[in-house]
């Protein structure tokens, strides 16, 4: 008994030193009560099953490391989507175009027709979205030589005349440009940021920029006035660059409706008359005759394409 005794007065004492020491054992609350008063992000099964696909795809596009668009191609167009939420939204759209196809023609040639013409679109656009930007740097280009042209004659370091350069000037320069800036305040070398912005850009005017602070850099020399000559070499280029494609407006307007011609008058006799137009994925000579057709209209798209397509 006495053990006994001995035994339950020592568990005791050691629990009153944890209590001491830790405090009382905190009070249990409800979950339901917790819940009440706290945030929880509810999404649905729609959302999760989404985010499931995206993480997925995201997944097996940095494994594979070959897919057919790139993030930073999406971020010069201006899509502020991740790339695969892009490719999902592409997938469901191509879904979507082969049930089109079926419905309205009845053929599941066509709906994988339709369901391939879905990236091939998106790229095209994404490319044309591009296009629109490398062009208005290379418009952005000769006022900002001039600005930092005119900001070194003030005294400035380079340095810090970009940065200012960066802040004045719209996009897509001014961010390229204040990105060259961090780079070099981490420690890279200007030159090689500067030869960077050129490659994103795909502009050869900004490497000739790049060439010649990297040749005043080694020879020395007065880089405002080495700037100021580029700039009027630049603008003279986009001058001449301007001439031509006024004289070559009328092709570039004649490709286009020709392109555009054969797909109108097939979509409306399809609309019209899809009985008729049926004949070509029902028999095998309409489809010989379509798939002839499509290889034709592929080869005159390019041959129109380079002959309007003037690269100086």
């Amino acid at each position: 008994m006495l053990v006994l005794m001995s035994v339950m007065l020592v568990l005791f004492a050691l629990l009153s030193l944890y209590v001491a020491l830790e405090g009382p054992p905190a009070r249990r609350v409800s979950k339901h009560r917790v819940a009440a008063y706290s945030v929880v992000e509810q999404k649905s099964a729609l959302t999760k099953s989404a985010e499931f696909v995206e993480g997925k795809v995201d997944e097996y596009l940095r494994r594979d490391g070959r897919a057919p668009f790139q993030a930073e191609e999406l971020q010069r167009a201006g899509i502020v989507m991740p790339l695969a939420s892009f490719v999902v939204l592409l997938g469901c759209v191509g879904v979507v175009a082969f049930g089109v196809g079926m419905v309205l023609l009845g053929s599941v040639l066509v709906g994988l027709l339709f369901a391939v013409a879905v990236p091939i679109v998106a790229k095209i656009w994404l490319s044309w979205r591009t296009g629109r930007v490398y062009r208005k740097f290379a418009d952005q280009l000769p006022q900002a030589l001039q600005l930092m042209a005119a900001s070194l004659r003030a005294g400035h370091g380079f340095d810090r005349v970009l940065d200012a350069v960066a802040r004045e000037i719209d996009s897509p320069l001014g961010p390229e440009l204040a990105r060259a800036a961090n780079e070099a305040r981490l420690g890279r070398d200007m030159v090689a940021a500067l030869e960077d912005v050129a490659a994103r850009m795909h502009s050869d005017d900004f490497k000739w920029v790049a060439a010649a602070i990297s040749a005043q850099r080694e020879t020395g020399g007065n880089l405002n006035e080495i700037l100021d000559q580029v700039a009027e070499t630049i603008r003279e280029r986009q001058h001449v660059r301007m001439q031509v494609m006024a004289l070559s407006a009328e092709g570039r307007l004649s490709a286009v409706i020709l392109m555009l011609l054969p797909v109108g008058i097939g979509g409306y006799y399809a609309l019209v008359s899809g009985e008729t137009m049926t004949t070509f994925v029902d028999s095998g000579i309409g489809k010989l005759l379509l798939a002839g057709s499509l290889v034709a209209y592929v080869l005159g798209g390019l041959w129109m394409r380079s002959i309007v397509r003037i690269e100086f």
